[in-house]
């Protein structure tokens, strides 16, 4: 039984040998395409030749004779020779950075076909991405034999073979190979500087020899460009080369002098090396200014030619005869001066320590009187008592009065005292729209700043306009009638009382609205307006009209 189990499980002839055949298959694929199927394209970059020179794919691509890559796609691009040769890159060939360059080589005489060199570029440049293409700016292709041959036509031949002439002749006839032999046996310490600077062409950072190469490329294509200067460059050369062979000897002393010259003149260079990038940077700050000199030498010209003329010996002669006379009057000038600066000084210091402060006092305490209108400094207060006065002053021409007094009559009668000293008859009464609440700046509060005569300004006392709420009077008759025998008769019982209790609301109106308005309420404004068309409205209609009705009853009703 297990016999035939295992006879069973047993694959057939057939299927092994389908087996072998798939194994042998994808050894012979792997062996030729040296590619593991379905992996991918892996890491891929492109370049644009000027000619593909005929190079194939599966072409190898190396770094330093080391296979990196090959060559997957070729694309011609239309109407010209240049192409787009697509490359596989392993991983053991990368980076390549974005300044690579490459070329087209040809491979040994059995390899046959061409390779692509690559050099993979500073590492201070950013690797190229995959599918990234390097520009034919930085690709270059080899020379082939059959160039080469075209090249060396007859008259090149001939021009070659004269060369090689003249060389032979310098070394054999003229002695240039004992020359060369002794500059060889003598050249060991310049040999030895030579080593010193082609290490220091390397440069200190990777890629410095790069650049001095793509700038030298530079120079020599600008030298090209303008051949005319560049021949007179070589005979000037020339002609200096010759200057220098015939002072030999001069030139060979300070050829044995040059090295201690060198070394004594490092650390300079070192120190020069160092002030290169302030120097650097201020020579960009100033470019703005010296760009702007040349304009402004031009501009300045005419000016420094007029004060060279004012400099004259001539002019400075006119102008020191006319001084002459006015320098000794300047100076009693300037003497008769100093008292008149003593009283600008003193009215200056009275100004800043006087007049100034008070200016910006208030009168009163705090920033509210007591009634709660806004207290201002002394000169803002100023401005709006001369506009009052100037409204109390208005007259229908310019012989009007300066200021027009008015007698009238209102609901509240106060009896106060005369003041000591005033001179007025005792007691004094008047009439207001209002009881009086009280008394602000009191009496004592008005008394002045001593001022005393000989002290100077500057050193007087600041008045104080500090203020108290004094009490309110204490005869004070709110309703008709109250107070004494003489006043028993009102204003309120005449055809003039509804239009002075209309002008005691109007008025109370107006009071309210200009205190919003001082408080910076913007609501009140419009209510100032309003009011003060009422006011108008009274003084144009109603009281007049009140007016004449108190005439007509007075008069008996004649008018």
């Amino acid at each position: 039984m297990t016999r035939a189990r295992k006879q069973k499980r047993r694959l057939p002839n057939w299927a092994i040998g389908l087996i072998a055949l798939f194994l042998v298959f994808v050894g012979f694929y792997l062996a030729f395409t040296k590619h593991v199927p379905f992996t991918g394209h892996g890491y891929e970059v492109k370049a644009v030749f000027r000619d593909a020179q005929n190079i194939a794919e599966k072409s190898p691509v190396r770094i330093a004779g080391v296979n990196v890559g090959t060559v997957s796609k070729v694309e011609p691009l239309p109407g010209d020779k240049a192409a787009v040769i697509t490359m596989e890159i392993k991983d053991s060939g990368r980076p390549i950075h974005e300044d690579a360059r490459m070329q087209l080589r040809p491979r040994l005489f059995l390899e046959g076909n061409l390779f692509v060199d690559v050099h993979p570029g500073s590492p201070s440049s950013p690797e190229l991405p995959s599918g990234g293409e390097i520009p034919i700016q930085q690709t270059s292709n080899s020379v082939q034999l059959d160039q080469l041959l075209t090249t060396l036509q007859a008259d090149v031949r001939g021009n070659l073979q004269l060369l090689l002439k003249e060389l032979g002749d310098s070394f054999q006839k003229y002695g240039g190979a004992d020359g060369l032999r002794q500059v060889y046996l003598s050249g060991g310490p310049a040999y030895k500087n030579t080593a010193w600077v082609n290490e220091a062409f390397l440069g200190t950072q990777p890629g410095d020899l790069q650049g001095v190469i793509r700038n030298f490329d530079r120079v020599a294509v600008a030298l090209n460009r303008n051949q005319p200067q560049l021949k007179d460059l070589i005979t000037n050369l020339r002609v200096v080369t010759g200057s220098f062979a015939s002072e030999d000897q001069a030139l060979a002393s300070s050829i044995r002098q040059l090295p201690g010259v060198l070394s004594t003149a490092r650390p300079v260079f070192d120190d020069l090396n160092n002030s290169f990038p302030p120097l650097r940077a201020f020579a960009r700050e100033a470019l703005p200014g010296v760009r702007s000199t040349e304009p402004t030498i031009d501009v300045a010209l005419p000016f420094i030619r007029q004060l060279r003329a004012l400099v004259s010996r001539s002019e400075l002669r006119g102008l020191t005869a006319d001084l002459r006379p006015t320098i000794p009057q300047l100076a009693k000038l300037t003497k008769r001066q100093i008292p008149f600066l003593e009283q600008a000084r003193s009215l200056s210091s009275c100004f800043n320590n006087v007049v100034i402060p008070w200016s910006y006092d208030s009168v009163g305490n705090g920033s509210t009187d007591s009634s709660g209108d806004p207290i201002f400094p002394t000169y803002k207060e100023t401005g709006y008592g001369l506009v009052g006065i100037a409204g109390e002053s208005r007259s229908g021409d310019a012989n009007g009065q300066y200021i027009r007094v008015a007698v009238g009559g209102s609901n509240n009668t106060v009896i106060t005292p005369a003041p000591p000293g005033s001179g007025l008859p005792s007691p004094l009464v008047g009439m207001t729209m209002n009881p009086l609440l009280g008394a602000e700046p009191t009496l004592s509060d008005s008394a002045k700043t001593p001022f005393k005569p000989s002290v100077p300004c500057e050193d007087q006392a600041q008045p104080d306009l500090g203020s108290t709420v004094g009490p309110p009077p204490a005869r004070q008759y709110p309703t008709p009638g109250a107070g004494e025998p003489a006043l028993q008769t009102s204003l309120a019982s005449t055809p003039l009382g509804p239009a002075l209790r209309d002008f005691k609301g109007i008025y109370d109106d107006y009071v309210a609205a200009r205190k919003g308005v001082l408080s910076g309420n913007k609501g009140s404004l419009k209510d100032l307006g309003v009011t003060l068309q009422r006011l108008a409205v009274f003084d144009r209609k109603e009281y007049p009209k009140a007016a004449a009705a108190l005439r007509r009853e007075v008069s008996g009703g004649g008018g």
